[in-house]
């Protein structure tokens, strides 16, 4: 699930936490500094719909600060609704104060992701309930927080795409102009790319695809295709001897994106799951 940098989901949320903390300057926090450091309690309160995705979140806080009690009401993957509780705490009121504002980033960030995973996935199973395409998110992540969104929407439902660039072989329009054409951008991928490691290609057009299907990539991503276009281009693949993995991707948005669920299509990407997310509404309130 993770790039490699990160043996588990746990280290990343206490690395992240703790930057949000370092960045907020939580030892000189006037503000809070002249409140009494009782043992108080606080809750987390949902004021939207949606899917959950921070419940190693809430179990890594003791990491963070070891006075802090924390337990998510809702686990990874479950719905839950405005007016809803999702998490509870206990601790001293400075440490609460202090983990309001990182953790409420970390939890509506990764959780609207999931939430707008979990409403396309359902939109593309409902269109093409047999052999449905996978969503996936694209690298379209802001560094250090790709494992983040990868966990985000697999809790939705959905899958990674390459996790890295040495996960797979995508040839984008940027190496086919670099190489000097599809067929020799095919060609110097297969000369070192390691044997287990499937081509896959992105086209633009019919005369791409059909270089590709030529040069035995196994795979093409059909680039802003209309869904027409996508329908045209899966019989022409069918029509070969052998399988090929089809993806679509560009521009594809929860009000689109089942129209893009055809049989034959295997994978939709979606880049709008990780760069445009919205993040759901949470409150972080200290009990009266």
């Amino acid at each position: 699930m993770t790039s490699g940098m990160y043996h588990n989901l746990s280290s990343l949320w206490i690395e992240l936490l703790r930057k949000g903390l370092a960045e907020d300057g939580q030892p000189w926090d006037w503000t809070t500094l002249g409140i009494s450091s009782g043992t108080t309690e606080a809750h987390l309160l949902a004021k939207s719909d949606g899917v959950w995705a921070a419940e190693t979140l809430t179990q890594s806080l003791k990491e963070v600060f070891s006075s802090v009690q924390a337990q998510s009401l809702v686990r990874d993957g479950a719905q839950f609704k405005k007016g809803d509780q999702v998490v509870r705490f206990k601790g001293p009121a400075s440490s609460l104060l202090a983990l309001e504002r990182p953790f409420l980033n970390l939890a509506a960030y990764v959780s609207g992701i999931s939430s707008a995973t979990s409403q396309m996935v359902a939109a593309v199973k409902q269109a093409c309930p047999d052999n449905t395409p996978r969503v996936t998110l694209t690298r379209k992540t802001l560094p250090g927080y790709r494992d983040l969104a990868i966990h985000g929407v697999r809790v939705g439902g959905g899958h990674p795409h390459r996790v890295s660039l040495s996960g797979g072989v995508l040839i984008k329009e940027n190496h086919i102009a670099a190489a000097g054409g599809v067929a020799l951008a095919i060609d110097a991928a297969r000369a070192v790319a390691p044997h287990g490691l499937k081509i896959e290609i992105e086209v633009r057009n019919r005369e791409e695809l059909d270089q590709a299907l030529t040069a035995q990539a196994d795979g093409v991503l059909l680039d802003n295709f209309t869904s027409q276009q996508v329908q045209q281009a899966v019989a022409v693949i069918q029509e070969q001897a052998r399988a090929f993995v089809v993806e679509v991707s560009g521009g594809l948005t929860l009000e689109t994106i089942a129209t893009y669920a055809i049989p034959g299509v295997h994978v939709l990407s979606v880049g709008s799951l990780t760069h445009s997310v919205q993040c759901v509404d949470l409150s972080f309130l200290i009990d009266q």
